[in-house]
């Protein structure tokens, strides 16, 4: 496959998830390959499992997924995580849990790029991967050329002459509609976004194309209903936050 859609912290925003794989419907593309954390903050986490499941490739397992299936790791999220953690897991059907049981830890997207949610390799904790000095340490020990990644909900790139030392670094900034164009010597690591709770100052759904044929890197914007997921959030008793926050991107 060439052209493949990277999706990445749905976060059980259904509203955000059916907009953006609209637009990938729209653009048009090989595969979709999902970086996880499906459920956790919203209102949907069946449904946004279910489409991933019709719609992807693949997905691999989130921290929300894992924490689902552990529930003592929740006692690491924030009171506002806690409280859509338990909500998640009243929500989920047998065939939901099912669904993320089967989601591998990381998966290879053909010769040379691997897919994982937070990190190919050990990073301090939580294992955000956000600054330069951090994806350095994680360009110089990975042994695959290009590494798609989620779980800070920004879209990202950074890179890094093979063979060079870490401060060589650089972070790209991959703006909408610009790609991000690979060279031959280097190593990438790459991030679409937040589907469903972006971070970045943008409320927009967020994702990328990697494509192989051109050999480049493309994120989109996408604008959603998002009045209607606050509204959502609030009828399930979640916190408020978890909605206000769509608005600002934050």
């Amino acid at each position: 496959m060439s052209r493949i859609g990277v999706i990445s912290d749905i976060h059980g925003n259904l509203h955000a998830l059916r907009a953006v794989l609209a637009d990938i419907e729209t653009v048009g593309v090989d595969g979709i390959i999902c970086l996880g954390d499906v459920v956790g903050y919203g209102p949907h986490p069946g449904a946004c499992l279910e489409l991933v499941q019709e719609n992807c490739m693949g997905c691999v397992m989130g921290n929300h997924e894992e924490a689902v299936l552990k529930p003592e790791q929740g006692a690491f999220f924030n009171p506002q995580a806690q409280a859509a953690l338990e909500f998640t897991v009243s929500r989920l059907e047998p065939h939901h849990l099912k669904i993320i049981e089967d989601m591998p830890c990381w998966a290879n997207l053909e010769s040379g790029t691997v897919c994982v949610h937070d990190a190919p390799v050990p990073v301090p904790c939580p294992g955000y991967v956000s600054s330069t000095e951090i994806a350095a340490r994680v360009l110089v020990s990975m042994t695959d050329t290009r590494c798609l990644f989620g779980h800070t909900h920004i879209p990202a790139a950074f890179s890094i002459r093979k063979g060079a030392p870490e401060s060589s670094a650089r972070r790209l900034v991959p703006f909408a509609g610009e790609p991000i164009r690979f060279r031959g010597d280097w190593n990438y690591l790459l991030n679409p976004g937040s589907v469903g709770q972006p971070r970045d100052d943008d409320w927009r759904a967020s994702w990328g194309i990697l494509d192989q044929g051109r050999r480049c890197f493309s994120i989109r914007r996408v604008a959603y209903e998002v009045d209607l997921v606050q509204t959502e959030i609030e009828l399930a008793g979640l916190p408020a936050m978890l909605g206000s926050r769509l608005r600002i991107g934050a």
